[in-house]
């Protein structure tokens, strides 16, 4: 059974709030079913659809929502200008014949980038989650805490490769305390 519209915006509402979003409210002029999100770096609108023929038909004007609100708040050179998402969501499934302009919309970059899931992607609750991650914070552990994170592992794995661990090493460790990393690499490169 598919998710309800209620369901999915509810679940999406929950996952970008955990992550660092904070929810903003929408204009009078927005769909019921949108929700307006926005953390340091972006912003994200979240429109949620009954069916995937209401979605096709009606995601450009979520676009257009989105931009004049951007264009209407944020100053042009805020980098944040440029980090619009609009999500597109549906419980439904997208009939046979739709299939190429499901691929064309998750390919459009146009304007704003798109993140779109439908009742084939979308069948749990946990189904959502994994349709927003590409606007989610990387989970690389806490090397700091344990060896287990990746950025710990990122020496050996790339030492595989035939990169130097100390350089590696020194980079993660550059990065892990928010120094530059190229300064810190410059250091090691004229160690004797």
């Amino acid at each position: 059974m598919a998710l309800s519209s209620l369901q999915l915006i509810a679940r999406a509402c929950e996952v970008l709030e955990q992550n660092g979003y904070r929810r903003v409210s929408v204009p009078d002029d927005w769909p019921s079913a949108s929700r307006l999100f926005e953390d340091p770096y972006g912003i994200v609108g979240v429109h949620v659809y009954e069916t995937w023929r209401e979605l096709a038909d009606e995601w450009s004007r979520a676009q257009s929502l989105l931009v004049d609100l951007i264009s209407a708040t944020i100053a042009r050179p805020e980098p944040k200008t440029w980090e619009g998402y609009l999500v597109l969501l549906t419980g439904a499934e997208v009939l046979d014949d739709d299939h190429q302009t499901l691929v064309e919309l998750r390919y459009n970059t146009n304007r704003l980038r798109k993140l779109v899931a439908t009742g084939q992607d979308i069948e749990t609750l946990d189904d959502v989650r994994n349709a927003l991650l590409p606007l989610l914070p990387l989970d690389v552990g806490r090397p700091e805490s344990s060896r287990a994170g990746l950025l710990a592992r990122l020496p050996d794995l790339l030492e595989e490769d035939g990169i130097d661990h100390r350089v590696t090493e020194t980079a993660v460790d550059a990065f892990i305390r928010n120094e530059s990393i190229l300064e810190r690499l410059h250091e090691l490169r004229s160690e004797p």
